[in-house]
C-alpha cells in the first residue's frame, strides 16, 4: 500500500476515534481508546492492508468495469525482421538509459522525515543528559514499595532537580524519576505516584510512545497523525489513573487525584 493510502486510511480511523472518544470518555473504559490507538498505529506503520469486504478500496474494484473478461484481444499482424530488430534496439537504449529522478513529493517528505527524526533526536538526547544528572533514592518507604512490586525487569528510582513531575523512561531498566521537591515522608502521596508509573512500566508504555513518535516521523505532513499522538498520551495517563483506582479502591479517588495534582505541573509530553 502506498504511503499516502496508508496516511488516509489511518486519518479516518483517528478521525472515528476522535468521534468516538469525545462520545464516550466517560462511558467506556480508557484501555477501550488505547486499543482503538493502537489499531490506528497499526494501520499507519504496517505497509500491508488486510482484504475486507469493508475495504473502500475493495468496494472502488467492485465498480470497475470488467471488460476485459468479455473482449477478445485482435491478434496483432507479424512484424518485418527489420522492424522487429529496430524495435529491439530501441528497448534495449530505453532500458540502458539513466534512471529516472525522484519525484519532488518523494524528497520533500524525505526532507521531513529528516528533520522531525532530528528533532525528536535532539529531545531524547536533552533528556537523556538529564537522568545522566539524577541520582539514586534509597530509603525505607522505597525498600518496602520495590519488595513489594516484584518484575523481572529491575526497576531503579531516582530523583533529578531538572523535572517537576514524575516520569518513567527506559525499556530492560525502567527508571521510575522523582522530581527534587517530592515530600518523603508523605508515604501515602508517594505510593499513589509510584503505582501509576508501575502501571506504565507493566504496559511498556514507553515502546508505545517510541512507535507514535514513528508515526509522526513518517506522516509528519498528516495533522490527524498529531492530534493522535497528543490524546493518545492523554488517554495512557488516564488508563493508568483508572488501573490504581481500579486496583486501591475507589474511596482513594479524590486522595489520589490531589497527589498526582501536587506534582503534575510541568509534564512533557514527550
Amino acid at each position: 500500500m502506498k504511503l499516502l493510502q496508508m496516511s488516509l486510511a489511518g486519518g479516518v480511523m483517528i478521525l472515528v476515534i476522535t468521534v468516538i472518544r469525545a462520545l464516550a470518555i466517560e462511558r467506556l473504559p480508557k484501555k477501550t481508546f488505547l486499543a482503538l490507538w493502537a489499531a490506528a498505529l497499526a494501520r499507519l506503520l504496517a505497509p500491508v492492508s488486510l482484504p475486507s469486504a469493508l475495504s473502500i478500496y475493495s468496494l472502488l474494484a467492485r465498480r470497475a468495469p470488467a471488460a476485459a473478461e468479455w473482449t477478445a484481444v485482435p491478434a496483432l499482424p507479424a512484424l518485418p525482421a527489420e522492424t522487429g530488430a529496430a524495435a529491439a534496439a530501441a528497448a534495449q537504449q530505453t532500458a540502458s538509459a539513466p534512471a529516472a529522478q525522484p519525484p519532488v513529493w518523494t524528497i520533500v517528505w524525505a526532507v521531513g522525515v529528516a528533520v522531525c527524526a532530528v528533532v525528536f533526536a535532539v529531545a531524547y538526547g536533552r533528556c537523556c543528559r538529564e537522568f545522566r544528572a539524577s541520582f539514586p533514592v534509597e530509603n525505607d518507604v522505597i525498600r518496602r514499595w520495590l519488595q513489594s512490586h516484584p518484575l523481572r525487569r529491575t526497576i531503579a528510582i531516582r530523583q533529578s532537580g531538572r523535572i517537576s513531575s514524575p516520569l518513567t523512561f527506559g525499556v530492560l531498566r525502567p527508571v521510575i524519576l522523582m522530581p527534587k521537591k517530592t515530600d518523603w515522608t508523605d508515604e501515602t502521596a508517594l505510593r499513589y505516584v509510584l503505582e501509576h508509573e508501575f502501571v506504565h512500566i507493566q504496559r511498556f508504555d514507553v515502546l508505545s510512545k517510541l512507535l507514535l513518535i514513528a508515526a509522526i516521523c513518517v506522516h509528519w505532513f498528516n495533522p490527524l497523525v498529531w492530534a493522535a499522538f497528543i490524546l493518545a498520551g492523554k488517554d495512557m495517563e488516564m488508563s493508568c489513573d483508572e488501573a490504581v483506582v481500579r486496583e486501591l479502591g475507589e474511596d482513594i479517588r479524590a486522595d489520589y487525584s490531589a497527589s498526582l495534582l501536587s506534582l503534575a505541573t510541568g509534564r512533557r509530553i514527550v
